[in-house]
């Protein structure tokens, strides 16, 4: 039977492909690793990934896939394996909750357990949460070296992995003593979109596998099998640019809204109106303190559109170009003959990932302004 009809329930694995065959061999191979560095693009799947790979190793009659019925399979699903160890980012806990995590992070934390196991590209966000804990991993080291069965195997997810160096990089450390005395019988799957920040001692521990984008193909039809409009399949494909988080998100959002923030923003870069600077920065800071994910969300879509400028500029096909974004698009294209538009996108970017740093937003975004003007001018 082809890949493609034998892959019914398991939507990642349509959509990487050539990664799961490449992880299905390893596991054929008798070889397998202690650790592995699964990294790409956000929401290109590798969680998903990460997943059914734990499925297929304690599969009781795996065959291109897991067989998805037996009851190892089943409680995988349900992400209640014995075998299956989650880590994930939680709240620093305070001082009067030093022994114990708090217990609404906790309830955050199985909420999104649950959600997780319904569908394996939503994203764990526990609200404050911004490290992996260290009491994690000595949590999980008075597991991993006790007594093994040996049916199967044991699988250690980290996910958001980077954020294993976040603070003073304790539970960093901590991790690489496991990984230098690897247990029996386990393998630990690191799942990251910034594997710049993961100390190298770590990196040079893991096997490193690369995941890449979804292609348009799969994020039109994973839009469409969740109720997307049709009418606006263009822009939310383009706007997404195979990240299946943002693809989510903009299935939420108003059409009409879209255009308008993205409208704003092109204003505001342009103007030198204080007031629309200030205006900006005060926005977009309290943002970063209060709704990361809209944060993340619009400087996305403002790195997506001079991306889409871009490759206008170039004559290179784009599908932005197809929607009601290209008029604006044109107008700034001759306006701005010789600005490096490639470069403001990767500003954009930039700015976005200095979240994971714990910088000071307001004087972030106010420097940002002044490259930007200068880019233009240039």
């Amino acid at each position: 039977m082809a890949y493609q009809e034998t892959v019914t329930t398991f939507d990642p694995l349509i959509g990487q492909k050539k990664v799961w065959e490449r992880l299905a061999s390893i596991a054929a191979s008798g070889q397998l690793g202690s650790a592995y560095l699964l990294t790409g693009p956000p929401g290109s799947g590798k969680e998903a990934l990460a997943l059914a790979f734990s499925q297929y190793l304690n599969c009781e009659a795996p065959d291109i896939l897991p067989c998805y019925s037996c009851p190892s399979c089943q409680r995988l699903k349900q992400l209640q394996h014995e075998k299956l160890k989650l880590v994930f980012p939680l709240p620093v806990p305070s001082k009067k909750a030093e022994t114990e995590l708090d217990n609404i992070s906790l309830g955050f934390a199985e909420d999104a357990i649950k959600k997780k196991a319904l569908d394996s590209f939503y994203k764990i966000q526990i609200p404050k949460a911004n490290r992996i804990l260290i009491r994690s991993i000595r949590d999980l080291r008075k597991t991993l070296y006790l007594k093994d069965d040996n049916v199967g195997r044991r699988m250690v997810l980290f996910f958001d992995a980077h954020l294993l160096s976040a603070g003073q990089g304790e539970a960093a450390n901590a991790l690489l003593k496991i990984l230098e005395e690897p247990p029996k019988n386990t393998t630990l799957l690191l799942v990251t979109d910034h594997k710049e920040l993961l100390l190298s001692t770590i990196l040079s521990r893991c096997q490193h596998m690369g995941v890449p984008r979804l292609d348009n193909d799969f994020v039109r039809g994973w839009l469409l099998k969740n109720g997307a409009n049709s009418q606006n399949i263009s822009l939310m494909i383009g706007l997404s640019s195979g990240n299946i988080h943002q693809a989510r998100f903009l299935m939420k959002q108003s059409h009409t809204e879209l255009i308008a923030i993205l409208d704003k923003l092109v204003q505001t870069i342009t103007s030198d109106s204080t007031d629309s600077w200030r205006s900006f920065v005060q926005t977009y800071a309290r943002l970063a303190n209060h709704d990361l994910a809209s944060f993340k969300f619009h400087f996305r879509l403002f790195s997506l559109w001079f991306r889409s400028a871009y490759r206008l500029r170039k004559n290179m096909p784009d599908l932005l170009h197809k929607t009601e974004l290209k008029p604006g698009l044109d107008t700034f294209v001759i306006d701005y003959p010789h600005a490096d538009l490639f470069v403001i996108a990767l500003c954009l970017e930039e700015t976005s990932n200095t979240m994971t740093k714990n910088f000071y937003m307001p004087l972030i975004l106010m420097n940002l302004l002044l490259d930007i003007q200068k880019i233009l001018q240039s």
